[in-house]
């Protein structure tokens, strides 16, 4: 698997402050929010310069004081997956995904490859000349209604507060510096939200069928 993009992500705390120079004035979404029905943009992808995955790791220096300050293993290993291990900062590439969780369907794992190729050849930091971000070319629009769509499964994962606070930092970050888990796992929700193939229409058209 090629590295050449991963990087180590910086620890952060959750302050205001830091939240503001960071990620700077970004509007926050009403939760009701989720509901997007836009399709990507079929047009050739406009591929740029690599960037960094965005931090948006979450550290137990944030938890509030009545929360525990060390967080379960389990967690903090779900944390490390997600956001700073060595394949989910790799975002080049056409690869197996990443997310395989309660939306993935093993059986459209080649479909799936085959949106990537298509809509991004594999660069999960592209943006198209429309402004479409990321491997699988979501519009800003669906790419913060996802966040919300991803909260119910993710809150059992990594329990309520971190998992607020993580898609939050999802919300304000734009698609295509997302870590690859998170790109991979939004493709999957989308897609299989109702049942599966729901949210297929997303990815109709493009340069060729998949």
């Amino acid at each position: 698997m090629h590295r050449s993009h991963a990087r180590s992500l910086s620890s952060l705390c959750l302050t205001a402050a830091l939240a503001a120079a960071i990620w700077g004035a970004a509007p926050a979404v009403a939760e009701t929010g989720t509901s997007v029905t836009e399709p990507v943009d079929p047009a050739p992808v406009e591929v740029t310069a690599p960037q960094e995955p965005a931090s948006i790791a979450v550290e137990p220096a944030a938890m509030v004081q009545e929360r525990p300050k060390s967080l379960p293993t389990k967690v903090q290993q779900w944390l490390h997956l997600t956001t700073k291990s060595e394949e989910t900062l790799d975002l080049d590439g056409v690869e197996p995904s990443l997310y395989r969780g309660r939306f993935y369907r093993a059986h459209l794992e080649t479909k799936r490859r085959c949106i990537v190729q298509r809509e991004s050849n594999g660069h999960y930091f592209s943006i198209s000349r429309s402004g479409y971000r990321g491997a699988y070319q979501m519009s800003a629009a669906l790419a913060q209604g996802v966040t919300w769509m991803m909260l119910p499964e993710h809150q059992v994962l990594l329990g309520d507060q971190v998992a607020r606070e993580l898609l939050a930092r999802l919300r304000q970050t734009p698609a295509n510096r997302w870590p690859r888990y998170w790109q991979d796992a939004a493709f999957s929700t989308i897609h299989n939200w109702e049942y599966t193939g729901s949210g297929a229409s997303h990815w109709y058209g493009g340069r060729w069928h998949c």
